[in-house]
């Protein structure tokens, strides 16, 4: 591609030419890359700035690899080559991919939802609504890239722009008509999805889960609150009216509001006549007010019923987001419910492992909002006793491992649970993710005052065979932490088999044959090959 056409819509502050000074019209681009080690002949490198490391120390390897032009946010010195200067160089990132691959992301419908907790869930849940309607349908999120029947795992829920317009660029060659993704707050704010074609936004709830990530909570909310604000006079945004918070933005954007709540029954849509089976909401979805689909068509006032199959009342409010997306985007009713009714949930999201003579689930249990969902949902199931195995997530500070302790000894207190296992899988986290001693002591600290017993261990698998040698009949057991309990169900699927031999193995080698989270590098990669290969 000629690089003017590549700068189309890119500001440039100033210009540094090489000694043998070449007419941008002249110099033809075969690549865009932000990695050095990934420069070949005829590539454009820019350089952005990360959390650990600068790009523009990596200019004069990418020079001497082969790039014939650099971005830049303040120019290299004794660098004999083109340099473009720019005030934001994701920004530029951004635009100059979009380009590169011939803005891929206007080629299908994409929706994009963010929040502190659920937005797997809800991409997740609206795939099956696509399905449902025989759409060829992508997705793109924390565990995974999915095009069509393809798959790849994920490195970031929100990948790097060029690599974002990349999967686009696959995804509209493979014809994918409708696209579901997660845009995280970090993503937002790093300029990812920017010049990116959203046809439905979506932002449901919020806590500060992430601020660390942000100067502050607002600067947190500022992010999110993006992509409500930046969406076209042609989208949609989806907006959850029982989160105070959110409300205020829809007079902030130009895009269609659809507002939905359960609490709140001023919005577009109202759930109510809420009923639980075995911890399973179904309800009545009344549309109060008219709203337009994607096409132009209106959609009336009305009245239905949806069926879940996955326990929470929190599973409410994703699927009411999931219901929006689907009719915004023309798919009909019964298509709508048939998809969220065929929706069986995702790994690590409140997965019931093992459902028979006692259950074990599987949930991150990140923060507040994630725990009061995740405790909220087991009330309502029948059992007699419920035993919890909690990693604890290193690398957060005392103050999270306080928050974590707080929230789970209120709710030990209305379900009479005396005594958790605890650990910090030591073999199982990297370094940057090592619990420290006073995470430790501060997890400790508050279940001491709230007099709950704790039995510690340092490594995992010595958590959950206490855990599992513990489990009667009609007990559930529940494990939760963040990545250092990724392998978590695995080692407590293959313990049933152990220490209870008379388990149904069949129902466990199935959990265990469709998992990816918690696989080592070589295992996912030979599954998922045989995924897409359809064997």
């Amino acid at each position: 591609m000629k690089l003017t056409d590549l700068l189309k819509s890119v500001e440039i502050d100033s210009s540094r030419h090489n000694q043998l000074e070449t007419a941008l019209d002249k110099i033809e681009i075969k690549k865009i890359t932000y990695h050095s080690k990934e420069v070949k002949a005829d590539t454009l490198f820019v350089c952005i700035k990360g959390q650990q490391t600068d790009g523009h120390n990596y200019a004069k390897h990418a020079v001497s690899q082969g790039a014939t032009v650099i971005i830049v946010e303040q120019f290299i010195e004794d660098l004999d080559t083109l340099q473009l200067k720019v005030s934001d160089s994701r920004e530029t990132l951004a635009v100059l991919s979009s380009n590169f691959f011939d803005h891929p992301s206007k080629s299908m419908s994409l929706f994009g939802v963010t929040a502190t907790n659920g937005k797997t869930t809800i991409t997740y849940m609206t795939e099956e609504i696509f399905k449902a309607y025989q759409l060829k349908s992508g997705l793109i999120g924390t565990i995974l890239v999915k095009i069509d029947k393809e798959i790849e795992m994920s490195l970031l829920t929100t990948p790097e722009s060029y690599d974002l317009q990349q999967y686009f660029a696959k995804m509209r060659d493979r014809e994918i008509t409708h696209v579901s993704m997660e845009v995280s707050s970090s993503a937002l704010e790093l300029k990812r999805v920017y010049n990116t074609d959203f046809d439905v936004v979506a932002f449901t709830n919020i806590s500060p889960e992430h601020i660390k990530l942000h100067e502050s909570f607002d600067a947190y909310f500022d992010a999110k609150a993006s992509l409500i604000r930046n969406a076209s006079k042609m989208s949609t945004a989806v907006l959850n009216l029982d989160e105070p918070l959110l409300i205020p933005l829809e007079e902030e954007t130009e895009a269609q509001v659809v507002t939905f709540g359960i609490e709140n029954k001023t919005g577009t849509i109202t759930a109510s006549d809420i009923r639980f089976s075995s911890g399973i909401p179904s309800f009545k979805v009344t549309i109060c007010k008219p709203f337009n689909t994607l096409s132009g068509k209106r959609i009336e006032t009305t009245s239905f019923d949806l069926e879940l199959s996955i326990p929470g009342y929190h599973s409410i409010y994703n699927a009411l987001t999931a219901l929006v997306t689907g009719l915004v985007n023309d798919i009909p009713i019964e298509d709508v419910q048939r998809g969220i009714k065929n929706f069986r949930g995702v790994e690590r999201r409140f997965q019931i492992l093992y459902d028979k003579e006692f259950k074990v689930i599987d949930d991150l249990l990140l923060n507040q909002n994630n725990i009061d969902s995740c405790m909220e949902t087991i009330s309502h199931l029948d059992y007699n006793e419920l035993h919890l195995v909690h990693a604890i997530r290193g690398s957060n500070g005392p103050a999270h491992s306080t928050e974590i302790a707080e929230t789970l000894a209120k709710w030990f207190h209305k379900m009479k649970v005396a005594e958790i296992i605890l650990t910090t899988a030591s073999s199982h986290v990297d370094k940057k993710d090592e619990v420290t001693d006073e995470e430790l002591a501060a997890f400790l600290k508050v279940m001491k005052l709230n007099k709950i017993e704790v039995t510690f261990f340092k490594e995992l698998e010595d958590a959950l065979r206490l855990s599992v040698e513990q489990l009667n009949a009609e007990d559930i057991l529940l494990i939760s932490g963040a990545h250092s309990m990724d392998q978590g169900a695995r080692k407590t699927l293959e313990l049933l088999k152990e220490i209870h031999p008379n388990v149904d193995y069949e129902m466990i080698d199935q959990v265990l044959e469709n998992k990816l989270i918690g696989l080592n590098s070589l295992k996912a990669a030979e599954k998922i090959k045989n995924y897409n290969l359809g064997v």
